[in-house]
């Protein structure tokens, strides 16, 4: 999970080289390469946020595991990484698109994590009404989840709906540890200067 503009973003995609390799003679190879690029593209995040570098890889994953004989799973992981790198890079608007596709595709394992980043897109974008209605719906799945409560109050504090804001902030930050900015300043009734977070 990472933090950014005061919302949850989670990564589907990571995982380790020794699973690629321990595939290799039963997968195809457009797979193993896919997925190599996968490992390219999280190593250059992890290591040096360089986020362009790590678009250009997933841009390649995808080539290569939208083919015929690969797991879909792997595209749908391309795909919803794509989107954060896509937000990362502040390209929010563009983001919706590769999130949508991977929900079109994902597996029940896969939909929550997807749901969840699409709420924190949704945010990015200035779309708070439907990010609100869908942070709503998936709460009262998962009314544990700090992760979509963090992003919940992120919205409320974009809304201005400043006591909510502040309940949803000390609820996410009584169960994880978040970026306190957004609690103090739903605290203060004003709106953090987003340009700096």
């Amino acid at each position: 999970m990472e933090t950014l503009k005061l919302v949850c973003l989670q990564w589907l995609s990571q995982e380790r080289a020794k699973y690629v390799w321990q595939d290799f003679y039963c997968s195809s190879w457009d797979e193993i390469i896919g997925r190599v690029y996968l490992l390219k593209a999280h190593q250059a995040i992890e290591e040096s946020h360089l986020y362009a570098e790590a678009l250009a890889d997933f841009e390649q994953a995808l080539l290569l595991l939208a083919k015929d004989g690969v797991e879909r799973r792997y595209y749908c992981h391309a795909l919803a990484d794509t989107a954060l790198v896509q937000c990362f890079l502040g390209q929010y608007a563009a983001a919706l698109a590769p999130i949508d596709q991977a929900l079109a595709l994902a597996g029940p394992r896969d939909r929550d994590p997807l749901l969840d980043n699409r709420c924190a897109i949704l945010v990015l974008t200035g779309a708070f009404a439907d990010a609100l209605a869908l942070l709503q719906a998936r709460l009262e799945q998962s009314p544990q989840e700090s992760d979509l409560r963090f992003t919940l109050a992120t919205c409320l504090l974009h809304l201005e709906r400043y006591d909510e804001a502040v309940a949803a902030y000390e609820q996410a930050r009584d169960s994880s540890s978040y970026d306190e900015r957004g609690l103090q300043a739903a605290r203060r009734r004003q709106q953090p200067d987003w340009i700096k977070l």
